[in-house]
């Protein structure tokens, strides 16, 4: 057996925290000498500390892993809450990511215009459109939603078949809650039934109608960073005598095939019209 400092450096838990734990009777000592008072640990011990210390990093108070150890948890159930808390640190840290690189492109954007996404106009033509429009209370249940499209539509719709992807956005502003937005895949030829994406969601074929003059612009970053191709297109607009004459579009260039949606293609198209100038004399 260790004497608690011994233990200490071998756990690389400090003495007083073990001696805290003997305290409140979280991790008894395996031997206290009657004579001198000094506390003994065995090696055997390491796995119930290492279980305590565990379930602190989930964030349990010190009372609750009491409670646990009492329960006889066993090392697997641990195992599983770790793995939750891991997913649950990952994702912050990807939402940081995404904060951060929206930060330094408006940033960006604001310094100089050089370097922004180009705007072209097209004519788009009326396109067969398998899709399904829904009010999506959050912004993840958005992704949400844009996650299973490309997970189940692929495998359901042949390749020769299965075109763009492509999301419309109406509603008068612009809403992190409650978006109204229409969802799905442009297709090269019609599909003949409707596709189930859940059980409570049908994807079903439509069209979307011929713009004679949209305003285009390509961005390689994403969807998060769509802001700085609406900026540009904001700007043509009003250089050029224009005004918005519809819900605005994304297309996503092979995002069925990309692992990080961070670097698909996105082209922002909007429709618009020429403003017509009324003669004041």
């Amino acid at each position: 057996m260790f004497l608690a400092g011994e233990f200490s450096k071998i756990s690389r838990v400090s003495k007083r925290l073990l001696h805290y734990y003997d305290d409140i009777g979280l991790l008894k000592p395996a031997y206290v000498d009657p004579a001198t008072g000094y506390r003994y640990y065995s090696a055997k011990q390491l796995p119930d500390l290492n279980r305590i210390l565990a379930l602190k990093e989930l964030g349990l108070t010190l009372e609750q892993i009491l409670k646990m150890i009492n329960a006889d948890i066993s090392d697997e159930e641990i195992h599983g809450m770790l793995l939750l808390k891991k997913a649950e640190a990952e994702k912050a840290v990807r939402d940081d990511l995404q904060r951060l690189r929206q930060i330094e492109a408006r940033l960006q954007q604001n310094q100089a215009a050089d370097g922004m996404p180009e705007v072209v106009i097209k004519s788009i033509p009326v396109q067969p459109y398998l899709s399904a429009r829904m009010i999506f209370s959050t912004a993840e249940e958005l992704m949400q939603f844009v996650e299973r499209l490309l997970q189940v539509v692929p495998a359901k719709v042949p390749k020769s078949t299965l075109g763009s992807f492509a999301g419309v956005f109406y509603g008068e502003d612009f809403a992190v809650t409650n978006n109204d937005a229409e969802l799905g895949f442009f297709l090269k030829r019609a599909v003949k039934e409707p596709i189930a994406l859940t059980d409570d969601c049908i994807l079903s074929m439509t069209e979307l109608p011929a713009v004679e003059t949209m305003a285009t612009s390509v961005q390689v970053a994403g969807s998060d960073l769509e802001f700085l191709s609406l900026g540009q297109i904001a700007r043509w607009i009003e250089a050029n005598g224009y005004r918005i004459a519809g819900p605005y579009r994304e297309i996503g260039f092979d995002v069925a095939n990309i692992s990080d949606l961070s670097e698909a293609i996105i082209e922002i198209q909007m429709p618009v019209e020429k403003v017509e100038v009324q003669n004041l004399l």
